[in-house]
């Protein structure tokens, strides 16, 4: 990893001397006023070669750096870019301070989604779809500021390495025999190694983890080496949580990966017992700044963030919930369910259960439309494919046989 300061250089045009910002659309640095376009290695290359005259004109509120005086959020912005509201908190007064920062970014993906949109899916993300129609509280959509939405590279850590299993279970198949079920009991004996490149690890304290893992993943084939360039018209943070600290995040879902492909393996019907030995090795480390539009908003003195994926266009938030709505309508499912139940002569008791369970299930669909947001419990976007075995060995053990009487009716 790279451990240079960063310098501060802010980019004008070469032909008319405006400045420039970098268009997610062309993937080039853009001059508004005589519309020239130049790749961000045309720029790094011309400036460059001037760095000597450059050096005499610039000034060192070229590229500003802001604290947030409500959440601390370290952020690093271009001269032009009107720095309104803090992405992590919506606070609006932010104040010039130190990017405390001489550690160079390895890496980062460029912008690939522009602020219109990211404003037109975010209108759309909370309409799409009966259910959050319904459970939407009507003024939670007037209040959002949806014209606050602000593009930052989010830093993270990226760990490359390798993950190994030696694990025995104990499974079985089984069949149904008139009153009783036969179970052939097998022990069943897997070891191997799976590959792993660039796991990422959101590096912002004030970025929830769940929210960066749930706009994954990022295509991480298009990373390109750090450059000033790509930075003008966006904010990016600095790293405030070390790669050690977020190493143990990487791991478990690396974990989790080789659990899913071993399962894979596992072609019985019940695993009785498992004892697994998973060592996560991680080889190499990238300081990586990843692009992302956030909106923060309150409503009702709650806070709602919104994140989307600027290289893919994935788009996600947990939404307010009408909760006058939602119960009624899990309480009116189950009622009918009842009333139906009992109109066709079903056993009340049995009615009953069929009706909580639909209502059960009915929550939850709901409840996980409104609120998507969850951790990531692997890696398989940045895995290999399957796991290389070394053993796959499968023993038959016993049979057992258990009295399970079927019912009459």
């Amino acid at each position: 990893m790279a451990d240079k300061t960063n310098q501060a250089q802010a980019y004008n045009c070469i032909s008319c001397g405006a400045p420039l910002h970098f268009d997610p659309a062309s993937g080039k640095l853009k001059c508004d006023y005589c519309d020239s376009y130049y790749t961000p290695e045309e720029v790094e290359e011309h400036f460059k070669n001037k760095e000597s005259e450059q050096a005499a004109e610039r000034t060192d509120d070229e590229f500003k750096s802001y604290s947030c005086s409500s959440c601390g959020a370290e952020l690093l912005a271009d001269q032009n870019t009107a720095v309104i509201l803090c992405p992590y908190c919506g606070n609006n007064t932010i104040a010039t301070a130190q990017f405390a920062s001489n550690i160079r970014p390895d890496c980062l993906i460029p912008f690939a989604v522009e602020k219109k949109q990211a404003m037109q899916k975010y209108e759309s993300y909370y309409q799409d779809g009966m259910i959050k129609k319904f459970l939407l509280p009507k003024s939670f959509k007037t209040g959002s500021h949806i014209q606050d939405i602000q593009g930052v590279y989010i830093p993270f850590w990226l760990f490359s390495g390798s993950g190994d299993i030696d694990g025995t279970y104990e499974a079985s198949n089984d069949k149904r025999e008139g009153d009783y079920i036969i179970h052939d009991i097998y022990e069943a004996k897997r070891s191997g190694t799976i590959n792993f490149k660039d796991v990422p690890a959101d590096a912002s304290k004030r970025m929830p983890d769940d929210l960066m893992d749930s706009i994954e993943p990022y295509k991480l084939e298009d990373l390109k080496d750090f450059s000033m360039a790509y930075l003008p018209g966006f904010l990016a943070e600095r790293f405030d949580v070390d790669e050690a600290d977020d190493k143990k995040r990487a791991e478990d879902r690396v974990k989790g990966t080789i659990t899913e492909k071993v399962n894979e393996t596992l072609h019985y019907d019940t695993i009785k017992s498992r004892n697994e030995k998973i060592d996560v090795s991680i080889d190499k480390t990238k300081y990586a700044l990843l692009p992302a539009w956030v909106l923060t908003t309150r409503w009702n003195d709650k806070e709602f963030m919104f994140a989307m994926n600027a290289q893919t266009g994935k788009f996600t938030g947990n939404l307010p919930i009408n909760k006058g709505k939602y119960w009624a309508t899990v309480i009116l499912s189950f009622l009918i369910l009842l009333i139906l139940g009992s109109l066709i002569g079903v056993d009340t008791v049995v009615a009953a259960t069929i009706g909580l369970i639909f209502a059960i299930v009915l929550a939850l669909v709901m409840h996980g439309v409104m609120k998507p947001v969850a951790k990531a419990a692997n890696a398989n976007a940045y895995a290999g494919d399957k796991l290389e075995l070394s053993v796959k060995q499968d023993s038959f053990l016993r049979k057992e046989k258990e009295h399970s009487p079927q019912s009459r009716s």
